[in-house]
């Protein structure tokens, strides 16, 4: 099917940008030859979902099309057969060349695309619906990028990488959405008021200063250092131990700061145990299993009802597999949303650039069954959605409900 999308949506690429030069073609050809020995070579399985014979009519299409496109319609097609390949791990990083974003940060509240955040230039939308990018309505653009996102496993990464991907200039121009050096015009809506913004592109590194406002005021959350990357670590209501856990540290990091984290929280009154996977992509899920040792020896913690994990669609390769683990290991409950990584997939990477435009890919070299029965995510036990009401007013009914399911004291004080 994604093949399909990707000879369907490359029909009507208008060309806005020069052609690549006969010489520029020619190194395209060689990096695009290379990068199909590299996919049939290391790939575990390559063509579990797309035929090995459509692969090869995508890539002799691309190679014949080469002198009539863009760079970056070249760099759009090859992402949209690598995406094509079908598994979250294997994936074109349009971003490793020469790139810039829209100023703003999406996020998907049920049907609506709200944006979240914004460079201080365009602060007067953040809140604010977005409708459509030059003409073309969300829902539509959903299904053209849908074809070429990186990092999907199913529906839950798709929606999150597109919040992202949306925001990626290049990308954007590649297949024809905006057109080179003419700023966008976003169209959104607060309410009844429509509004239509030209928006130029940023430097990666102005759109990285791009963050949220809307940080969790409830519950109330101080939390501590505990010489990990990525992980932190809070104490609610003095009976609860909250892990925020959206990256992954050294796997020697751990093992060399966990008696100390011991002692911190035998030291405390912690009975109850959270750990939050919420944003977390993932990294080696080896280094979550030696952070679950240094807790799972802890006689404190209530665990037969007093644990809880929280996912999102962000949860994603080593995440969700810790996910999984943790579920068995501290007999856990999962609270949130469905995890963006299928627990049947293919996983680990292969990493390796092509040789003349230096652009940077994946390919997927294991497969891992975590579970027994056909499913494309880890569904949580206690499915809560987050809206954007909650959002705006820093309220975490995820956390919450969790805490009312561990059995913390706040769950007193928690409204429905």
């Amino acid at each position: 099917m994604k093949s399909l999308m990707i000879a369907f949506w490359v029909l009507f690429i208008p060309c806005y940008a020069s052609a690549l030069s006969e010489s520029k073609a020619q190194l395209w050809e060689q990096d695009i030859d290379f990068y199909t020995e590299k996919v049939k070579t290391k790939h575990i399985f390559p063509f579990h979902t797309l035929p090995e014979t459509e692969f090869d009519a995508q890539i002799d299409k691309l190679k014949k099309a080469l002198p009539l496109l863009s760079e970056v319609e070249a760099e759009a097609r090859l992402m949209g057969i690598t995406a094509a390949i079908g598994d979250g791990h294997s994936n074109y990083f349009m971003m490793s060349g020469p790139h810039k974003h829209y100023p703003f940060r999406l996020k998907f509240f049920a049907d609506k695309l709200i944006i979240i955040a914004s460079s201080k230039n365009y602060s007067d939308l953040v809140g604010s619906e977005l409708l459509s990018i030059n003409g073309i309505d969300v829902s539509a653009l959903y299904k053209l990028l849908g074809s070429y996102l990186p990092g999907v496993d199913n529906r839950y990464s798709q929606a999150v990488r597109f919040e992202f991907f949306l925001t990626l200039e290049k990308l954007l121009r590649g297949l024809g959405v905006v057109i080179d050096s003419q700023p966008a015009q976003f169209v959104t809506r607060r309410g009844s008021k429509i509004t239509n913004t030209h928006v130029s592109p940023v430097s990666m590194q102005a759109f990285s200063e791009v963050a949220h406002a809307f940080g969790v005021k409830t519950p109330k959350l101080d939390f501590q250092n505990i010489n990990l990357e990525g992980i932190q670590l809070a104490f609610i209501n003095n009976d609860t131990a909250y892990f925020r856990f959206t990256q992954y540290p050294k796997y020697e990091d751990v093992i060399a700061q966990c008696d100390t984290l011991k002692n911190r929280l035998t030291n405390s009154t912690a009975t109850k145990l959270i750990i939050d996977f919420r944003g977390n992509s993932g990294g080696s899920f080896y280094t979550g299993l030696a952070f679950s040792s240094c807790l799972q020896s802890l006689p404190q913690f209530d665990w037969l009802a007093g644990t809880a994990l929280l996912t999102d669609g962000h949860t994603f390769s080593a995440a969700m597999s810790n996910v999984l683990q943790f579920r068995q290991i501290f007999n856990a409950k999962i609270i949130g949303e469905p995890t963006g990584g299928d627990p049947n997939t293919f996983s680990e990477s292969y990493r390796f650039a092509l040789p003349n435009s230096g652009r940077q890919l994946s390919l997927s070299v294991r497969y891992y069954p975590f579970i027994d029965e056909e499913t494309d995510a880890v569904y949580p036990d206690v499915l809560v959605n987050t809206r954007w009401d909650d959002f705006q007013n820093g309220t975490d009914k995820v956390l919450l409900k969790a805490l009312q399911v561990v059995g913390s004291a706040v769950s007193r004080v928690v409204s429905k």
